[in-house]
This record gives structure tokens, C-alpha cells and sequence, in this order.
């Protein structure tokens, strides 16, 4: 095996890695999400859509306060950057239109689009029904938007400078998937980490590889590398064949070298990496510059008024980037997909650069750092964004959630059905949370009738709260519909059992268990003729299923007593 070397001494922001990722999300589209484990559930529950609706109604309440009245002529635009599945906006469009509802705006008096930068991501959303009702009031549409390519959205760029309003940017997990640059501060110096990318091959002696360095290390001129550089300096595509090594398989080196001034067009960028030489004694830095160019530019389509809400792995104060030490680290969730953790300082530092403000939250999270920022006209404040974010940092936060919950993990057999309760309202009725408690719940279920009928209705709120969140991103989390079916069957509320049932067979297919529960269903409705056709059914499908044989037969007994009477 030899070491081949894809890229030597590149700024990290255009190493090949970055067009590597690119092309697994192209290439796996939805399945990233429902088959490859993707990181998502702590950015798409119901706990942090709630907490964006508050914030962002804030903002709203803002906005009218500044510029009067919202309409569906005169909408507050929300774009988000990489909505992925769609379960996010599902869940926010849903705590937004209520809060609106409640005071008396109209939904549609809020535009929101969501963007990713892969068609297929964004082909599968007009065809999601649970998306659809919000397209229909008028409140949603989607578009493709790719970063570091030209922003050409009818959504945003439909309207003329006369016309542009306030503007919101939604990017969970987005930044840390985008392009950034590394330097390293050491002694009142900084350096840039430039990137060496080298991948293992097979090679036969004497024969040039496909970089075309031959076996001496002397570099054949002229010949194109897998880093996509053709021999004219052209950046051609890079294509990932079937026998491409993954990118977690590459090996990486960093070597740092001096840093050119000014590093950056952009005067601001650099006075930032200035302040980090003089105020830092060593750390390495990532610099969010993908993540700052599209941010300016989706700026020049507001009317100088913008928030933006991120979610991410990152550190929000100068202080914490002392804890980044040694080469930039890329963490993988799969073999060609990663991320890096997200310098929130550096964007919070660009905004109030220019006038603006950066909403940063003052405790530090382990897994997950929401941080806001205003892009504002001079004299403008936003009292009710800036209380809204405030609440919501200083309470109980998604990052909490995530932390507690996974503590739970182990002490799930413990729990009573009141603790399983509490912590369904502390996920604000996630259906990931139901699903898991499930089994616990199960098993105390059919005593809470009898034992505790305080809790029967309490129960069934709580599952057809759980169910309004359901948004499937794979096919396994419909699951949910059999087990709200079981809960509200043991509890004897039959018509809603039926339903969820019916709901669970649609998604799932029929089965055994499922045909036996409706039947069930009908029996506790006194509809006897159409439980005995359920449980035909249900044999039908599995002939050893045992409890629908006795069930019918009973029944089968009982219609000819009836019969013979």
C-alpha cells in the first residue's frame, strides 16, 4: 500500500472533503436521514420547534411594533437553510400558526420557505401530506438553495428593494456541514492550518499513480489529481465511484504556515482574526466563511432587518475557543458525512461589527448551542426577541432535554406511569419519546382503569397530543399509530383506538394484531357482526394467531345462538 496524496497545503475551506460530502447527500438524498443515522433528533422535536416559535413571535411582535401590521400582502418572510426531511418546519409551522391564531394574525401573514441544496430533497416535499395543509393556507413553499452558489429565489428575490420586509434565517446543523477555514493562534502569532489530504492504494512498482507521481515522490506535470484539478488550473467536477474511498478513510495533516494579510476580501473577517491574534494565548479556530457569505448575502434581500436562529455544536464566546487545541477535527456520523464544531463567536463578532447584535446564551451546552443574531437599522432594539430569547435560554433547554433524556435511558424500567407522563410534557409529546417509553407503559397500562382513573383522561391527552407531532422521516417511526392504538384500547376509549389502528394499517399494512385490536375496538363499540369480520380477517392473515381463533369462534357462537333464538 502506498500513500497517494489527493491535495497538498489547501486552505481547508476548499478542500476536497467538502465536494466529497456534497455528493453523499446527493446521492442518499432522503435515506441520509431514515437509513444512515444522520444526527437530527435533538434539532427536529417538539421541545426545540416550541422554542423557535416563541422566539420567532417575538421577533413578529417586533416587526409590528417598527413597521405596523403584518398581511399576506405585507408577510414576514422565514427562510430555512438545509431542511433536510422537513420535520422541523412541520413541527414549527404547527406552534407558530397557533401562537399567530391565538393573537389574532392571520397564518399567512408569515411566509416560509424551506430550502435545501439537493433536488430530491426538495422534489419529496410537495408530495408530503403532512406539509401540504400549510402550503394551502398560503404559508408555505419550498425552493432550492445550494451554498456558495448564486441566491436566486423567487422567494426572496421576487421583490423589489421598495418591497423587501423583515427577513428570518432558520439553520439547524447547517453551518457545521459547511466549508471553514482553520488558523491556529499561538504567542500573539496566527497561522493558517493548511489541509493535506492522502488516500491508501495498491500500486505496481514502477507505474505512475493516478495522481501522477511516480514512485520516486516526483510529481508528473501536467496530469489532472483526484482533487478534480484538471491541467489547465480548472476545477473540474469530482466524481465518487462505487470503489471510492470514504472520505473518514483518507488520512489528514495540517501544516501551519504563515498567514498572508489581509486573508480575506471582506475587512470585517479579517479584523476578527485580528482580534483572536491579540486576545487568544493558543487555540486553533475554525472560521464560518461559507456560512458568513451566505449570510450577507441573503442580507441584501431584507430591508435591513434580520434574524437569524442557529442550532449547532459550537462555541458562542471568545473564552471557550482556548478549549480547541491541536489539528481541526472533523467528527463523522457516517463514512462520507461529518461535521466540525461551529466558531459562533466569529458570527456573533460579524454582526455587531456592523451594527447588529448576537443573542448568545450565557451557560455552556455539551451537545447543542442555539445562538441568534440581529441585523438591525439604527435605533432599533427588539425588546420582545431579545426577552423571548433570554426566557428561553435561561429555562430548561433542548440541550437539557437531550442530556436528561439520555441519563433516562437506563432507569426507563423504573418509571411509574406518572413519571412517564412528566417526561412526555417535558418533550413537549414527542413521538420518539412515546415509542421508547412504550414498552414501560405497556406493561402498567390495563391497572390505570381500575387503580387510577385520575390518570385514564390524562392518558388519552397525552396520546392525542403525541400523535398531532407525528411527521415520519423513516418508515419504522409510524410504529407510533399501533402504539397509541394499544394505550387508548386498554383504556377502553374505543372509537379513538379505531382510528389509530386504521392509521397504523395504511402506514404499515395490514396484519394480524392490528385486525384483532380493531376487532377489539368494535367489540367494546357493541358492534359485534363487524368484530367477528375483524377477527376473520386476522386469522386470515396469521392462522396461528390464537387469541383472534378464540375470539371467533365465540363470536361465530354467539351469532348462531342469536341465529337459532
Amino acid at each position: 500500500m502506498q500513500l497517494l496524496a489527493l491535495e497538498r497545503d489547501a486552505p481547508l475551506s476548499q478542500s476536497l472533503i467538502w465536494r466529497r460530502q456534497q455528493e453523499f447527500y446527493a446521492q442518499r438524498g432522503l435515506k441520509a436521514w431514515s437509513e444512515d443515522s444522520v444526527p437530527a433528533y435533538i434539532t427536529n422535536n417538539p421541545f426545540i420547534a416550541e422554542i423557535y416559535a416563541a422566539i420567532v413571535f417575538g421577533f413578529v411582535n417586533d416587526c409590528v411594533g417598527l413597521r405596523g401590521s403584518l398581511s399576506p400582502q405585507r408577510p414576514l418572510r422565514i427562510l430555512e437553510l438545509g431542511a433536510g426531511p422537513g420535520k422541523f418546519s412541520f413541527l414549527f409551522l404547527q406552534r407558530l400558526s397557533a401562537l399567530l391564531r391565538d393573537h389574532n394574525i392571520a397564518p399567512a401573514a408569515v411566509r416560509y420557505c424551506m430550502t435545501d441544496g439537493w433536488e430530491s430533497m426538495v422534489q419529496s416535499w410537495p408530495s408530503n401530506d403532512y406539509l401540504t395543509h400549510f402550503v394551502d393556507c398560503g404559508m408555505l413553499e419550498f425552493a432550492l438553495l445550494r451554498a456558495g452558489e448564486e441566491i436566486r429565489l423567487p422567494f426572496l428575490a421576487g421583490q423589489g428593494p421598495e418591497d423587501r420586509g423583515p427577513l428570518v434565517v432558520i439553520a439547524n446543523y447547517v453551518f457545521d456541514s459547511l466549508p471553514q477555514d482553520a488558523f491556529v493562534v499561538d504567542q500573539g502569532q496566527i497561522f493558517e492550518a493548511l489541509i493535506t489530504t492522502q488516500n491508501r492504494v495498491a500500486q505496481a512498482p514502477g507505474s505512475p499513480d493516478r495522481a501522477g507521481v511516480a514512485r520516486d515522490g516526483v510529481e508528473v506535470p501536467g496530469s489532472p489529481d483526484r482533487a478534480g484539478v484538471a491541467r489547465d488550473g480548472v476545477e473540474a467536477p469530482l466524481s465518487v465511484g462505487p470503489g471510492e474511498e470514504p472520505i473518514s478513510g483518507l488520512q489528514f495533516s495540517f501544516k501551519n504556515t504563515s498567514l498572508a494579510t489581509p486573508r480575506y476580501p471582506e475587512p470585517s473577517w479579517n479584523e476578527i482574526l485580528e482580534l483572536y491574534r491579540r486576545r487568544l494565548p493558543a487555540a486553533t479556530i475554525l472560521f464560518p466563511c461559507q456560512a458568513l457569505r451566505v449570510l450577507q448575502e441573503i442580507a441584501g434581500f431584507s430591508d435591513g432587518t434580520m434574524l437569524v436562529l442557529a442550532s449547532d455544536k459550537g462555541y458562542a464566546h471568545e473564552d471557550a475557543l482556548l478549549l480547541s487545541q491541536g489539528p481541526p477535527a472533523l467528527e463523522f456520523h457516517t463514512a462520507n458525512c461529518f461535521s466540525q464544531t461551529v466558531n459562533f463567536d466569529a458570527i456573533g463578532k460579524y454582526f455587531e461589527g456592523s451594527g447588529g447584535a448576537a443573542l448568545l446564551p450565557d451557560k455552556h451546552f455539551s451537545n447543542l448551542t442555539l445562538c441568534g443574531f440581529l441585523q438591525r437599522r439604527p435605533g432599533e432594539e427588539f425588546p420582545a426577541t431579545r426577552a423571548a430569547y433570554r426566557q428561553t435560554q435561561q429555562a430548561f433547554g433542548p440541550d437539557d432535554l437531550f442530556t436528561l433524556l439520555a441519563w433516562l435511558n437506563a432507569h426507563m424500567e423504573e418509571m411509574t406511569v406518572p413519571q412517564i407522563l412528566s417526561a412526555l410534557r417535558l418533550t413537549r409529546w414527542d413521538t420518539t419519546a412515546l415509542v421508547r417509553l412504550f414498552p414501560v407503559l405497556g406493561r402498567q397500562i390495563r391497572g390505570v382503569s381500575a387503580e387510577r382513573p385520575d390518570l385514564r383522561n390524562d392518558l388519552r391527552e397525552a396520546v392525542m397530543r403525541t400523535w398531532a407531532n407525528h411527521f415520519p422521516v423513516s418508515h419504522g417511526d409510524n410504529v407510533v399509530a399501533f402504539d397509541c392504538g394499544v394505550i387508548l384500547l386498554e383504556l377502553r376509549y374505543f372509537e379513538e383506538a379505531a382510528s389509530m389502528f386504521k392509521a397504523s394499517r395504511q402506514m404499515l399494512g395490514p396484519s394480524a394484531a392490528t385486525s384483532y385490536n380493531l376487532g377489539l375496538c368494535a367489540l367494546g363499540l357493541d358492534r359485534r357482526r363487524e368484530a367477528l369480520e375483524f377477527m376473520e380477517e386476522a386469522c386470515n392473515q396469521d392462522p396461528h394467531f390464537e387469541p383472534a381463533r378464540a375470539t371467533r369462534l365465540k363470536l361465530q357462537a354467539e351469532e348462531t345462538h342469536d341465529s337459532g333464538s
